[in-house]
C-alpha cells in the first residue's frame, strides 16, 4: 500500500520533490517517486495505478508548473492531478517560491486553488514537512523510524568545516585557490590598499594557505590570527607560516558560546583592541547559526574596518545544455547531502550582514563562469566543485547505509562522472558556479 504519490514538475520542482521523498522515505513512509522514468513514451497505466493506491497525492508547485496543463490536455502533469481528484485523493498542493495559479486552469483543475496548501523554502524546510505529515490521512505513524535516522535535510546545521588530511585534498584545495584568485583578487586588493597597516582575524583559515596568498604576505601585515576547527590543520598552519608574534592559528569552533570570550584573550596577548579586517571564506554555508556568529565578529571589528565574507548559492548554478539533466541531478544531490553544508547560504548573506549590524554592505562578484576559460582551468573549475561530491557521497553512504537513493546516486555519480568531464570541456558548454562575494564595514 502507498502512503503518499508526489507530482512533480522536473523543470524547478525535482530538488525539493526529491528532498520530501528522502525524508518521508525516511520515516519509513512508502512513497511513488518515478524520476520520470515512467515519462517516456506513452502515459504508463502504472501511475493511475499508483494514484489509486495512495492515500495522499503531494502536487509540487514549482514557478511555472501549472503552465502546460493549461495548454496541453496530454500534459503529465494536468493527467497525474485529474486522476487524484476523480479518485477524491487527499489533495496537498506544495507551493515553492514565485508559484502563482494561472487564471485560465481548466475545468477540471479548477478546485485546486481551494485546497489547503503548505508553503515550502529550504530555510524552514522541517516546518514545512512537519506541516504536511499532519496533513496525511491513513498513516500509521508506528511505523516510522526514529528521527536519528531520518535523511539529510535542507535546514542548516552544524557541519563543521572539517578537512581531508590526504594528498587527494590538498591538491583540490590548491586548484581551488589558484582558480579562486581571479574571482576575488580584486577585493583583496582593494582591502590592502584601504589600510596604512592589517590586523586581521581569519575564521575557517584552514591550513592557512588562501588567506596567506591573498594577503598574508604584504608589507603592511602586523597580525594576522587564524581560527580553524581541526587541529591537526592548525598545527600544519603554524608550522607552515606561524613565527615572529606575527601570524598564528588557533584551534576553535566558531561556533561555540566561548567564542567571544577566546577572540578576547587573543587580543589582550597580542596587545591589540580589535581588527581592522575580518576575512569569512567558505564557512556561512557549514554554519547552523551564522547570524550569531556575524554578530560576535562585529564585536571586535574596529569602527571603519571590513569584514570579506565569499560563499556558495546552488541556486545560481546553471549548466548548458544539459539535456540530459545530469549536471542538474548532480546540483541536487549537492543540496541533499548533509556533508555539503547549506548550499543556498549565499543569497542570506546580505540580510545577515544588515541584522548584525554592519553597514556599506556591497556585493562585490557573483558567479563564476566557464567563460573564457581554457581547457586546464575548466579542468580545475571541474574538479573544484564535482569531486568533492564524490567524497560527500561515499560518507553519506557510511551514515545512510539503508538509504537506497544515496546508494543509487553514488553508483550512478561513479559511472557517468568522466563522460560529464568529457562534456564539460566542450567549448559550447556553459557552466556558472554560485560563488558570492560581500564586504561591509562598521560604522
Amino acid at each position: 500500500m502507498l502512503d503518499i504519490f508526489i507530482s512533480y514538475r522536473r523543470e524547478g520542482g525535482y530538488g525539493m520533490a526529491r528532498l520530501l521523498y528522502e525524508r518521508f522515505d525516511a520515516l519509513n513512509l512508502s512513497v511513488f517517486f518515478d524520476v520520470e522514468k515512467l515519462k517516456s513514451g506513452h502515459f504508463d497505466t502504472k501511475l493511475y495505478e499508483s494514484i489509486e493506491e495512495a492515500e495522499n497525492f503531494l502536487l509540487m508547485l514549482s514557478p511555472g508548473a501549472m503552465d502546460r496543463c493549461c495548454e496541453s490536455e496530454d500534459d503529465w502533469v494536468r493527467l497525474e492531478v485529474e486522476h487524484a481528484i476523480a479518485k477524491n485523493k487527499n489533495i496537498i498542493p506544495v507551493m515553492m517560491p514565485g508559484f502563482t495559479w494561472p487564471e485560465n486552469l481548466p475545468e477540471s483543475m479548477k478546485s485546486l486553488p481551494g485546497y489547503n496548501d503548505v508553503r515550502i523554502v529550504h530555510e524552514y524546510f522541517e516546518a514545512a514537512v512537519t506541516k504536511i505529515l499532519n496533513m496525511l490521512v491513513g498513516i500509521d505513524t508506528q511505523r516510522q523510524k526514529p528521527t536519528s535516522q531520518a535523511a539529510p535535510s535542507a535546514e542548516r546545521t552544524e557541519n563543521t568545516y572539517f578537512y581531508f588530511e590526504d594528498e587527494k585534498e590538498k591538491k583540490r584545495l590548491k586548484i581551488q585557490q589558484n582558480l579562486m584568485r581571479e574571482f576575488d583578487a580584486d577585493t583583496y586588493k582593494k582591502a590592502e590598499d584601504e589600510y596604512d597597516e592589517l590586523y586581521i582575524l581569519d575564521i575557517g583559515s584552514n591550513n592557512g594557505d588562501f588567506i596567506m596568498d591573498r594577503i598574508g604576505r604584504s608589507d603592511k601585515l602586523r597580525l594576522l590570527i587564524g581560527l580553524e576547527n581541526d587541529a591537526a590543520t592548525v598545527d600544519a598552519a603554524n608550522q607552515k607560516y606561524g613565527g615572529e608574534g606575527k601570524i598564528a592559528f588557533y584551534q576553535q569552533n566558531v561556533e561555540d558560546e566561548n567564542l567571544g570570550e577566546r577572540i578576547e584573550k587573543i587580543l589582550e596577548d597580542v596587545g591589540i583592541e580589535k581588527f581592522n579586517l575580518i576575512n569569512v571564506s567558505m564557512v556561512i554555508l557549514h554554519l547552523k547559526n551564522p547570524y550569531r556568529l556575524l554578530k560576535v565578529l562585529r564585536s571586535y571589528l574596529a569602527k571603519g574596518g571590513m569584514i570579506i565574507i565569499k560563499d556558495i548559492d546552488d541556486g545560481l548554478n546553471l549548466a548548458y545544455p544539459d539535456d540530459t539533466k545530469d549536471f542538474e541531478r548532480i546540483i541536487n544531490i549537492c543540496v541533499s547531502n548533509d556533508t555539503s553544508g547549506y548550499r543556498h547560504s549565499g543569497r542570506q548573506i546580505y540580510t545577515l550582514l544588515k541584522h548584525a549590524g554592519y553597514s556599506q554592505v556591497c556585493l562585490e562578484k557573483m558567479g563564476l563562469s566557464t567563460v573564457g576559460m581554457d581547457y586546464d582551468e575548466r579542468a580545475a573549475l571541474f574538479d573544484t566543485y564535482f569531486s568533492f561530491i564524490l567524497e560527500d557521497l561515499k560518507i553519506m553512504r557510511e551514515r545512510y547505509p539503508e538509504k537506497e537513493a544515496v546508494r543509487e546516486d553514488y553508483e550512478w555519480y561513479l559511472k557517468n562522472y568522466e563522460a560529464m568531464e568529457e562534456r564539460f570541456q566542450d567549448d559550447a558548454f556553459f557552466f556558472t558556479l554560485g560563488f558570492i562575494l560581500y564586504t561591509a564595514r562598521k560604522k
